[in-house]
């Protein structure tokens, strides 16, 4: 029977650590891809390779460094620098990882790699609301503008906009999915709703970011 295969990028990470696990329970096989910051759950990956040892293999690699993929049905690409405040100070790393490395791996997809270039995968992409900006009076849906309003969700729609023109120049088969505060078990520290449960929990104030800049479109004379 044949087995699905899966590379997901980030499997180290809050997000990816569950989605890989998951994948393993439905039978898929699943390479990895992390190159294991300071967000890393290296004890959970590792505790898979023991588990999964017949269907899940990781390697510690840079997704804008590494130059093959393996021959699968899916890319979910979850490797992303993900913090706002960390974003203002330095973005860098933001651009690295979350436009770069996306770029490299469309060009393996595309031009690089004989072992899928003749199959080319489904190109999943885990994007953020972040992307369309801020919004107090209105809702928005995936038909909205991107009007990112940090550098890090910036270096998001940035890779969401080359994904979309990728498709229409390269014919990828893509999704973008954009979820919001995603949390749960083993989530580091620094996010929002561990960060707000932290605060509550000792009775201190947590830090709202609801001050809207004016336009300066608003201000021209």
């Amino acid at each position: 029977m044949y087995k699905r295969i899966a590379v997901v990028t980030g499997c180290a990470g809050f997000i990816g650590t569950t989605f890989t696990r998951l994948l393993l329970e439905k039978g898929w096989l699943v390479y990895g891809i992390d190159k294991f910051t300071y967000v890393a759950n290296f004890e959970e990956v590792q505790w898979l390779a023991d588990t999964y040892p017949d269907t899940f293999t990781y390697t510690v690699e840079d997704i804008k460094d590494i130059d093959r993929l393996p021959e699968c049905d899916v890319v979910f690409n979850l490797a992303a620098e993900s913090d706002v405040d960390n974003s203002i100070v330095n973005m860098d790393k933001f651009i690295d990882s979350n436009i770069s490395g996306v770029k490299n791996l469309l060009e393996i997809i595309t031009h690089k790699s004989v072992q899928i270039k003749h199959n080319k995968p489904l190109f999943f992409q885990v994007s953020t609301d972040e992307v369309y900006g801020d919004t107090v009076a209105e809702s928005f849906d995936e038909t909205a503008a991107l009007m990112p309003s940090n550098p890090y969700a910036a270096t998001k729609a940035a890779a969401d906009m080359l994904i979309e023109s990728w498709s229409r120049t390269h014919g990828l088969d893509y999704i973008i999915a954009r979820p919001s505060n995603n949390y749960g078990e083993n989530q580091y520290p620094e996010k929002l709703v561990p960060t707000a449960v932290r605060c509550l929990q000792r009775g201190k104030k947590i830090k709202l970011h609801d001050k809207l800049l004016p336009s300066p479109m608003l201000t021209l004379k």
